[in-house]
Formats: C-alpha cells, structure tokens, sequence
C-alpha cells in the first residue's frame, strides 16, 4: 500500500513540475511575441514621422523658394542688391573690370594642294568608261543556258539580240534572261538579206513580230534591235527613217570578236586586242558575240581577262544613246 502511494504522489510531483516548466515556457513566448509586436509598431511609427516630416519638408521648400524670388524681385526694382549670407554689407565704390589680354591667333599652316597629274586625269577618265557591253546574236539555242551559268558566276550583264522563231522554241531561256537582269532585243524573223531587206516595211514588218513575241513570253517591251549582218549597207536612209517611225533603237558593234569565223580560243585575244588600241574614246565598248559552241566554251575566259583589266560587264539600255556604223 506505500509503494502504491508513494507512487502516485511521484506521480503528481511530476506532473505539477511538468505543468509549472510549460507554464512557465508559455509565459516566455509570450514575453517575446509582445516585445516583438511593440518593435514592429515602434518601427511603423518612426517611419510615419519621418513621411510626415518629409512631405512637410517637401511642401515647405516651394513656399520658401517662392519667398525668396518675391525678395529677389523687389530688390531688383528697388535697385538694391540682395543680401548675403554671412556678409555685411560692404560700401562699393568703384569696380575696376581687367581688360582682356589679347592672346596671338595660333598659326595652322595649310597643307599644300596637289594638283592633279597628267596621269591622274587620265585615270579618272578611264574609270568612266571601264565598263564593256557583251552582246549575243542568233540565239536563244541550246547553249544559251550554259551562257546565263557563265554570265552569272562573274556577275556580268549582257544583251541578247534574238530571232523570233528561236523565241518560240526556247521561251523559258528567254524568261531566264530578263529574269536574271539581262537586256533583251530583237534580230528579226528570218535573218536572210533577201527577205528581210526586201522593203523599209520587211524590216519593220519582221521586228514587230518578234518584239509581240517577246513582249508576250516576258511582259517586256522592248525597242532594241540589231539587223542582220549590220546596218551597213543595206539599212538605206529610207530604211533607217522607217526604223525610226516605229521607235526602235537599232545597234550596231565597234568590236567584233569574229567568233563566227575563229573556231577555237582565237576570238578572245581578238577581243582584248581591239579593246586595248580602242580608238573612239568617247564611244561605248560594244562587243559582237554569238550563241555558239566556240563562244560558250571560251566566254569564261574572256569574262577572265576583262575583270582582270577591271572592266564590268553591262546590259545596254533603252535610254542609252545607240552605237551605229
């Protein structure tokens, strides 16, 4: 029966001491939580009076401002000068201004113009005429698409002079070239003397048809042409009057690369020959190819050595002044 008793009242001892622990820890936190709230509203109270005290800082500064030009101000009209902070008034009796001292202009010395050479001027006036028109005649055939491939890979222009019903047979090589921004013309219908110069109105008559032709592949109406063999000399005046009615633009050459009559390699000498003794110096560089095996297979050469020279390959146009024999 003691043990019994004794045991409960250890019990009891060990509740109450466990009770007054908690009671006592409750009693901690909640110290704590309180000090914490009233710092945190301290906090918000200071901060509400700095706020206060700034915004009337803030407002104070116009008005104040505002005080001091009206003082300004009236000093100016009573020609007083304002105060100074922190100084007395002083009386003026004179004011004694420097005069400036007169300083020497810097020398710069002017750099001596040069004037131009001789050789100077005849390299701005060959610059002027550094460029060259290549000029293709009979086609479109089968090797005009392997002249566009060249044409392109040295970003040359050129202007084909074609026959209507070749046209015809190869209208997407016509759409290439005007497509890749090459100049594009007409060489008649049937490029035999016999017919085509029959009569002022044959040769109208034959590049008519091929400019529809053209105009009807294309969208492109086109004005230039170039008659069979040359105008000289079956283009008679009465012919070229005709020619002129209709508003085309009849071009000639002043370089013939005779790839019609060289067979081989031959023709592109001949072409840089001509250009380098050039005698119409004011004169467009007008070059007379055709579509033919020899030429495609050594254009690229040709392009070669008139880029090496650094001239540029162009397309004629319509506004330009035509080349004629």
């Amino acid at each position: 029966m003691k043990s019994m008793r004794r045991k409960k009242r250890r019990l009891k001892r060990s509740v109450r001491v466990t009770f007054a622990l908690m009671s006592a820890l409750f009693i901690l936190v909640s110290t704590i939580w309180v000090m914490d709230i009233g710092e945190a509203k301290s906090n918000e109270g200071q901060e509400s009076l700095e706020k206060v005290i700034a915004k009337e800082t803030v407002e104070k500064e116009p008005v104040k401002k505002q005080t001091d030009e009206a003082k300004e101000k009236e000093s100016e009209e009573s020609g007083e000068l304002p105060d100074q902070e922190g100084q007395e008034d002083q009386p003026v009796d004179f004011v004694t201004v420097d005069e400036p001292v007169q300083q020497e202009e810097p020398t710069v010395e002017q750099p001596e113009v040069e004037e131009p050479s001789e050789d100077k001027q005849d390299q701005e006036e060959q610059a002027v005429h550094q460029s060259v028109f290549l000029t293709f005649d009979d086609g479109p055939n089968e090797n005009t698409e392997g002249i566009l491939n060249v044409l392109e890979r040295y970003d040359a222009k050129a202007t084909f002079f074609m026959l209507e019903p070749n046209m015809r047979r190869f209208r997407d090589s016509v759409k290439d070239m005007a497509a890749e921004g090459h100049a594009v013309g007409m060489h008649g219908v049937t490029h035999d003397v016999s017919k085509f110069y029959q009569s002022s109105q044959s040769v109208v008559g034959e590049m008519k048809k091929g400019q529809e032709t053209l105009e009807s592949i294309t969208g492109i109406h086109s004005n230039l042409i170039r008659v069979p063999y040359g105008s000289v000399p079956n283009m008679t005046p009465a012919y070229r009057e005709a020619v002129d009615g209709a508003g085309f633009h009849m071009w000639d050459w002043n370089i013939d690369s005779e790839d019609w009559r060289l067979l081989s390699e031959e023709y592109v000498p001949n072409v840089m020959e001509q250009i380098n003794d050039f005698p119409y110096k004011e004169s467009s560089k007008i070059i007379l190819l055709h579509e033919k095996d020899v030429t495609l297979e050594y254009l690229e050469k040709l392009l070669i050595d008139l880029t090496e020279k650094g001239y540029s390959m162009k397309a004629i146009t319509q506004q330009m002044n035509p080349v004629t024999f």
